[in-house]
């Protein structure tokens, strides 16, 4: 992004500068599926103003319609990352390519990504795809296809992630993802793809190496070195 992008994002979210450490782009643009019709999604993350840290005002994240933009606070960032969140945790995944703006704390923050991998992921990944399998088969012929092109491709990274415990955002069946989302697949593949994949994460999630839960000690020692590091230079 160019310095007059961040200079609009600085212009209507004061709040951001000098506290933005990580800003990606998101969605389509890191899958490798988006087409010509695709929208830009930036998420990010940002320290609270020192107000909502150590005075009375409350920060959690800033929105914005243009560009569209969601920027979490640090903190609120890693809760969600801890529970598992999908969109979250992909977040610290994107190709060096897809990410805008990255300060030191934002380097050391997906420099221990793997903190936010477990099991765990097995129920967020797989909790979508039942809720969208059940009705992918209700729908028969008159599918949602961008709604069944995302349930393939997080059915596809939630297997990989537990054979691999490695996540991969930029998806190498892009194309096909893309004939997916373009409704070019019939509903009868579709659903039985989709059932096997369910069925190979299943198998995966059993004999998977990755650790049952996140290690809460050590997220949190990391929460606390990158927030005492940013509020002691603030605070001189």
């Amino acid at each position: 992004m160019s310095q007059d992008f961040m200079q609009s994002v600085w212009k209507q979210a004061p709040e951001l500068a000098g506290h933005l450490c990580y800003l990606a782009f998101a969605g389509s643009r890191s899958y490798g599926t988006s087409t010509a019709g695709s929208d830009i999604d930036l998420r990010g993350i940002a320290f609270a103003p020192v107000e909502a840290v150590f005075g009375l005002q409350t920060y959690e994240q800033t929105i914005l319609a243009d560009p569209d933009l969601v920027v979490y606070a640090l903190n609120k960032y890693i809760r969600l990352a801890v529970k598992g969140n999908p969109n979250i945790v992909e977040m610290l995944y994107v190709e060096p390519k897809n990410i805008v703006y990255a300060t030191e704390a934002g380097e050391e923050l997906r420099a221990h990504r793997e903190l936010f991998l477990s099991k765990r992921l097995y129920h967020s990944y797989g909790g979508y795809a039942i809720r969208n399998l059940r009705k992918l088969a209700s729908e028969k012929e008159a599918y949602d296809a961008k709604n069944a092109h995302h349930l393939i491709r997080l059915l596809q990274m939630g297997r990989e992630l537990l054979e691999t415990e490695e996540l991969l955002v930029s998806r190498p069946n892009a194309q096909e993802l893309v004939a997916i989302k373009q409704g070019k697949w019939p509903a009868a593949d579709l659903l039985a793809y989709a059932e096997k994949l369910f069925a190979q994460m299943t198998i995966a999630h059993e004999s998977s190496r990755l650790p049952e839960a996140v290690d809460a000690e050590a997220v949190q020692q990391l929460a606390i070195r990158l927030n005492q590091a940013f509020y002691s230079k603030t605070r001189q």
